[in-house]
């Protein structure tokens, strides 16, 4: 038995026959005929997570995993506005989510109804597509227009780029009635086109300029981790007029590269980077985590930009885009890679003469650092397992310390870059390790774990999940800022505070540990990744007035240029 509302069977089987699988539900009244429609499926995976503002991150993790759509349902009024932030995240990355929202008739609206707000093309910035269904579907025309607005939706989520859209879906009472499935005529499945394909016009204008710059750049952003990418990249970085710079987030494994960008702008002086500086540079993939290659690649110097991306509007991310070139990223490196000729140029040599550098004297602060926040990233790294983990950081100073270090291959990173909030870095891990068979961790810090510990409430906590909370009692990277370290308000900044994450571990059923020196420190991660029967938390305390001071010292020894 189903509900016996209109089109509720017609949603739940195009979902189906258009290979959607996972739908995370959030209890209400007004989606009830979903609730009691949905779990008759065999085909539905169905999560239950009562925060609406969870839930949407829950289901942003679990997408991005999956590389197709996921299903969020919820009850109507307030409840549709919390799943902003995520469809927000999600638009900015090129996650699929379908929002499918119940809602009052429109007779309804703005007449004084409990839990009615306006929801038609509530998300309209961050959506790319949003449909109100028809409530009459009496007629064959109605009843035609409801399934081609749901197919568009569909569509809309994974053509011409991924993204989030919204189906809303006015009902009027009663909504607990049932019935017996019928057998349904549905319109014809979606045909999705093909990648956009370089045109021959453009094609000789690209390789003109390819073949007569000797100093070409690739950056990569944000990406999901792409073997097809990597041996192209890795065939591309033998030119020696081509440099790759690369971050944690885009999961490069094999392409020899620049990784820790950061670093090795330490040694880029007034002196030689008009020498590094590129005639070319190519764009892949999302956003770059450093600041620093932003602000020096926004220098007022002549190059050309090409971005690389399927989308119909660019980023110009460094206010020099020439070309956007509408392509999957593979079928515009397989491109390049065509491209013979190799200008005779010392390019690429400067670059890894510099990163080498940096390597050296990275090690040498290393060897002798006390215990503080990048003493703990390095222990962290150190002590991760030898086998394929999902290593999620959250926002703030987490995910820019993450770009410090090499991880080793059987490691996938993520991070929620797309708007780089704080809230929902939690509950995107979880998400994200329900379809992970190995283990799944977030590295966090304090406030955004407080700020998502809603992402603890829910039956999800499997045995494989871990957190580690780097609490150093406030928001840190306010110290490393100069306006608000220098200024007699950073209380208001940094919010101190004396709280624990035990009792919130505790009562979700998790392992808790805890760590204050560099000793127990190393004990703690020794045994953290080991089996266990239950999730577990390592809350590792820090010094709050080393953690800046420490950092901007390793800076500056890295500018050594002896």
């Amino acid at each position: 038995m189903i509900s016996n509302k209109a089109g509720l069977q017609h949603i739940a089987e195009l979902f189906i026959r258009e290979g959607i699988e996972h739908i995370v539900i959030s209890p209400g009244s007004r989606n009830a005929p979903m609730m009691l429609t949905f779990p008759e499926y065999k085909e539905f995976t169905i999560y239950s997570i009562v925060d609406e503002r969870s839930a949407g991150f829950f289901a942003l993790g679990l997408a991005q995993k999956l590389k197709k759509p996921v299903v969020l349902n919820c009850t109507s009024g307030s409840a549709l506005l919390n799943y902003a932030p995520a469809l927000a995240e999600a638009y900015y990355q090129n996650i699929p989510l379908i929002v499918l929202s119940a809602d009052r008739p429109d007779y309804l609206i703005d007449q004084g109804d409990g839990q009615t707000i306006r929801q038609k093309s509530v998300f309209y910035n961050y959506i790319r597509k949003s449909v109100h269904l028809p409530e009459d579907l009496q007629s064959d025309n109605n009843l035609q227009k409801f399934q081609e607005y749901i197919l568009e939706a569909i569509a809309a989520s994974q053509f011409p780029v991924k993204g989030p859209v919204h189906i809303n879906v006015p009902m009027d009472e009663p909504i607990y009635g049932t019935q017996e499935k019928a057998l349904l005529q549905l319109l014809p499945k979606t045909k999705y086109q093909a990648s956009k394909k370089i045109q021959s016009a453009q094609k000789t204008e690209l390789q003109d300029i390819w073949n007569t710059t000797t100093k070409k750049m690739i950056i990569i952003g944000q990406h999901d981790f792409d073997p097809q990418l990597d041996n192209l990249l890795q065939s591309l970085a033998e030119r020696n007029d081509l440099i790759i710079l690369s971050e944690s987030t885009s999961n490069i494994k094999e392409a020899s590269s620049i990784e820790h960008i950061d670093q090795v702008l330490m040694q880029v002086n007034s002196e030689n980077e008009n020498n590094l500086f590129p005639d070319l540079l190519i764009s892949l993939g999302g956003h770059i985590v450093s600041k620093k290659i932003k602000a020096w690649l926004r220098k007022k110097v002549k190059y050309q930009h090409w971005h690389i991306g399927l989308d119909h509007k660019p980023m110009d991310t460094y206010f020099h885009l020439t070309q956007h070139i509408q392509t999957s990223d593979n079928a515009f490196l397989e491109f390049l890679t065509a491209q013979k000729s190799t200008n005779n140029s010392n390019y690429k040599e400067l670059w890894l003469a510099m990163q080498n550098k940096v390597q050296v004297l990275h090690q040498q602060y290393m060897s002798k650092l006390e215990f503080s926040d990048l003493y703990i990233f390095e222990s962290i790294r150190k002590n991760l397992p030898n086998t394929p983990i999902n290593l999620h950081f959250s926002n703030s100073t987490p995910i820019r310390y993450s770009q410090l270090f090499k991880y080793s291959k059987n490691i996938i990173i993520n991070s929620n870059r797309g708007v780089s909030g704080i809230d929902g870095s939690i509950s995107t891990a979880l998400g994200a390790s329900m379809a992970n068979n190995g283990i799944s961790c977030i590295i966090t810090g304090d406030l955004s774990f407080f700020y998502d510990s809603n992402a603890l409430w829910n039956n999800y906590l499997h045995n494989n999940f871990r957190i580690i909370v780097i609490n150093n009692k406030g928001g840190g990277i306010f110290r490393f800022i100069e306006g608000p370290a220098q200024s007699k308000q950073l209380p208001l900044f940094e919010t101190p505070h004396q709280r624990s994450a035990q009792s919130l571990a505790e009562e979700a059923k998790m392992n808790y540990s805890s760590c204050h020196t560099a000793d127990t420190l190393q004990k703690s991660l020794e045994l953290f990744f080991e089996p266990s029967n239950n999730a577990q938390l390592l809350e590792i305390f820090t010094p709050q007035e080393k953690n800046a001071p420490i950092l901007k010292a390793y800076f500056e020894f890295l500018k050594n240029i002896q």
